[in-house]
């Protein structure tokens, strides 16, 4: 017996087909799914849909030499009786001799040659015991068994079988790894996530997506992107091409939280957007919760991007890379030792051979390149404790013509060790380092100069997970996040400068959170996840905190006191309750109604004067006058199945009310201002929208559809005049865009060639145009009255790739494949901002429309993998 749930090459006949067919009523009408080895198939009963009760399967074994056993209420396993025969008559002659027979612990980890991580929700069996059991999310199981020699198996979807002969004569630990499967029998896959878990799961708005769907996108640039496979999803925008950052469900860019193995991103792009920090041979899967957000996520308000770096293979060493126009990287993967694995990338970005070959002079003038790489490994103590570490490093240079350049670094790391305390508590202890730092080099004398800020972020978790019979899957937790924020430092760029050095002292403080989360369940239609967070925010000095005259509006000349703090000392405070409830009541095997409400608290605040999130922005924690962000969500959606499951189609509609939004005074300075406090203003925001999705998940074609019609506004009526904006009027936020639309295409006519195709439409974001135009004695004047009552024109743009795949056989040593991809196929100049410029001193400005990619972009990449 080669296999268990694994189908060999030979075509079932007509009966068995039907016979399958009656297997997926079954799993739809009682959740149960039936796994069974093809060859025996033949050998049950024939039975009729009019017998799918709840004696369906005993009628399929009812006098034949099989038997069947439950595994949690997930699988059936049917399986030869005679498999079970010789245990039970030596246990029965044991029990008659009087000896007791000794029990042992088995546990292991099962974990996936592919993806080179761990496999959530496989599935170790002894079909002689009856024995079941599925492993964690992190790839582990334990069972206590019996003395003896037995046959197991170890299987998970898109897998093969793994069968092997164990002797448990004292404890054992495994480690398995399982290799694609060529030939799968579709009815009886096993996943970390049930296919149906859309319409299943409890959680709203979240969406995941493996390595290898990313891969299925239209490459911008020769590069599969993380975050632009996000943008295809309903509610998630960005403002233009060369953006850094995107928009979800009305909220800022500053509002997503943005993990790399747990550590946060401050600045998630390359290259002003063309890239992301993600390079796709270090990912394993990214996840974005633009809903629901679970309690364990704090401290933003939109959404959650979390995204997993791949963990060494455990067997062998596999290199990995790319070749490209713009871009190439490469990576490698394998075990240091039988405990230890490592993955390794690096990614370097080498445009200027192009753009000095353009006829334009400005751009023969400037220069950028970046490049990164990020560093994990893996270590196994014994069977309760692992460590992992996880290291990221990124370094970007930008210059356009000769005056100005921009200089920006990423760091991330983390250190995990994820353990079991006793049988029933999972603990996963992290140290977390991010930092962020950026340079403004002025390069025409005598004012040559540098502008210099960072962000320091230093942080401690503790998860656990109770897996007791009692408060089963409770989630619990604590955090504690030190920020380090600079303000700027500007420095004179040589001894001749001009420039007066000047620097804004630093802001320190302390983020705190504690939650608890737990499913609950009430009948078999309704359940859900019950969470509740308990955040707070404490300012640290060294600080001076500015006192300002009441009566008047605050400003540098009507300071009326300084408050001084020592270092260490608290000089603000804020505490918030953050509940989060979800529920999920099904309407039948393939459709559910969700609805969640959730409370989040933001301590941290982006500012800047572009439309979009650039690598000059400053990052401001809260103080005095700079209260924190706060949003109510309200989310309801309709998910239904279709053809089994391999059709998704969803709505969901969803409100926000956001409280201690930042905006600003009309020319309000944001660096190097001693008196920040006093150019910002606070206001109120509400958002909300419909989106829509429907997707394809298999087959020759596949893809989704997906469209969102949204509006995000804000108000902010202060004391005085200068702190009121459009009189007190609501006005659309920078990145209001009503309509999204996205189409996604994906065709694989044979097995070496697919095809991929992406169109995307949105409504042109709102920018200010003048109200009028002054000639005050020579000299132009242009007054902007009412912020945000425009549009620039509407974006569209359709993406089209090719992927030709090399020697793609199972055994073969190397594989390769070639894309080529076009994008902006039809040469849209999709304008990115709409700006007015005299063209000689006292003229009248002219509009100007800016492009920022305005022509077809062709790529060629050439991906590889070794061994």
């Amino acid at each position: 017996m080669s296999a268990i749930f694994c189908s060999s090459a030979q075509k079932a006949s007509p009966d068995n087909k039907e016979l399958k067919l009656l297997f997926d009523l079954y799993e739809q009408s009682h959740g149960y799914r039936i796994l069974i080895h093809d060859k025996d198939i033949e050998k049950i009963n024939s039975v009729t849909a009019s017998d799918l009760g709840s004696d369906f399967l005993d009628r399929l074994v009812e006098n034949t030499p099989y038997a069947y056993f439950l595994v949690g209420n997930a699988y059936v396993i049917i399986y030869p009786s005679r498999l079970r025969e010789p245990f039970l008559e030596a246990n029965k002659r044991k029990q008659e001799l009087g000896k007791e027979q000794r029990s042992f612990e088995v546990s292991g980890i099962i974990r996936d040659n592919e993806a080179r991580t761990v496999l959530g929700s496989a599935l170790f069996s002894i079909p002689e015991l009856e024995l079941g059991v599925m492993t964690d999310y992190q790839g582990s199981f334990s069972a206590t068994i019996p003395s003896g020699t037995y046959v197991a198996y170890f299987s998970a979807m898109g897998k093969a079988t793994e069968q092997r002969i164990i002797r448990v004569y004292q404890p054992l630990a495994l480690d398995i790894t399982l290799f694609e499967s060529i030939n799968e029998l579709e009815l009886v896959t096993v996943t970390d996530r049930a296919i149906d878990y859309n319409v299943k799961g409890t959680t709203l708005g979240v969406n995941r997506m493996p390595i290898e769907e990313l891969k299925m996108l239209p490459p911008l640039l020769g590069e599969v992107d993380v975050v632009k496979g996000m943008l295809l999803l309903p509610g998630v925008t960005t403002v233009g091409e060369g953006a850094s950052g995107f928009n979800v469900r009305g909220g800022g860019v500053d509002q997503n939280l943005i993990l790399m193995d747990g550590a946060p991103i401050f600045n998630p792009s390359h290259m002003f957007g063309f890239f992301s920090i993600f390079n796709q041979d270090a990912v394993s899967e990214a996840a974005i919760y633009k809903g629901d957000l679970p309690a364990k996520y704090g401290g933003r308000l939109s959404s959650v991007l979390d995204v997993k770096t791949k963990a060494g293979d455990t067997q062998e060493w596999t290199g990995t890379g790319g070749i490209g126009f713009l871009s190439s990287r490469l990576g490698f993967n394998g075990p240091i030792s039988k405990r230890t694995q490592v993955m390794a990338t690096g990614r370097y970005a080498y445009p200027n051979w192009i753009m000095h070959r353009m006829q334009d002079t400005k751009l023969k003038e400037s220069s950028t390149y970046f490049y990164d790489g990020n560093l994990r490994m893996d270590h196994t103590i014994d069977e309760s404790n692992q460590l992992s570490l996880s290291l990221y490093g990124s370094s970007d240079y930008f210059r356009f013509g000769r005056d100005t350049a921009y200089s920006w670094q990423s760091q991330a790391a983390s250190l995990k060790w994820s353990s079991l305390w006793g049988d029933k508590l999972a603990s996963d202890i992290s140290l977390i380092y991010s930092s962020y730092q950026y340079s403004v080099i002025g390069e025409i004398e005598p004012l040559g100069f540098s502008l210099d800020s960072k962000i320091g972020y230093l942080s401690w978790h503790h998860e656990m997970e109770w897996m007791g019979d009692v408060l089963k899957d409770l989630q619990f937790g604590y955090q504690v996040n030190h920020y380090g924020m600079g303000m700027g430092t500007l420095r004179p760029e040589n001894e001749n400068s001009l420039v007066v050095p000047k620097h804004i002292p630093d802001d320190q403080a302390l983020e705190l959170g504690v939650y608890a989360q737990i499913p609950w369940k009430w009948g078999e239609k309704l359940e859900g996840l019950a969470g509740l967070r308990y955040s707070g925010f404490l300012g640290l000095g060294a600080k001076d905190v500015y006192l300002y005259d009441a009566a008047l509006p605050k400003s540098q000349d009507n300071i009326i006191d300084t408050l001084s703090y020592g270092s260490g000392e608290v000089y603000q405070q804020y505490y918030g309750l953050e509940p989060r409830f979800s529920l999920r009541y099904s309407l039948g095997e393939n459709s559910s109604i969700k609805a969640s409400v959730n409370r989040s608290f933001q301590y941290l605040h982006l500012l800047s004067n572009n439309f979009a999130s650039a690598p000059v922005d400053v990052w401001k924690l809260s103080d005095r006058y700079v209260r924190p962000q706060e949003s109510w969500q309200y989310a309801l959606g309709f998910y239904r199945n279709f053809d089994r499951d391999r059709i998704e189609a969803s709505v969901e509609g969803y409100y926000k009310d956001f409280n201690s939004l930042v905006e600003y005074k009309d020319g309000a300075r944001l660096f190097l201002n001693p008196t920040l406090e006093s150019d910002l203003v606070m206001g109120t925001g509400y958002a909300y929208g419909t989106e829509f999705l429907l997707k394809k998940k298999t087959g020759k074609i596949n893809g989704w559809i997906s469209y969102t019609y949204s509006r995000t506004m804000r108000q902010v009526q202060g004391e005085f005049e200068q702190e009121i904006i459009n009189q007190g009027r609501y006005f659309p936020a920078n990145w209001d865009q009503p309509h999204d639309l996205s189409i996604l295409l994906n065709y694989k006519p044979k097995k070496r060639l697919s095809f991929s195709a992406n169109f995307n439409y949105r409504t042109g974001r709102p920018i200010t145009l003048p109200s009028s135009i002054y000639d005050i004695n020579g000299s132009i004047v242009i007054d902007y009255q009412e912020r945000n009552q425009a549009r620039i024109p509407d974006y569209h743009r359709l993406d089209l790739s090719f992927t030709f795949e090399g020697n793609q056989k199972k055994n073969s040593n190397y594989k390769s494949d070639v894309t080529f991809a076009l994008y902006n196929v039809y040469a849209r100049k999709n304008p990115f901002s709409w700006f007015f410029q005299p063209d000689f001193s006292g003229s009248v400005p002219r509009s100007y429309r800016l492009a920022v990619i305005g022509t077809v972009i062709p790529s060629v990449t050439y991906n590889f993998t070794f061994k």
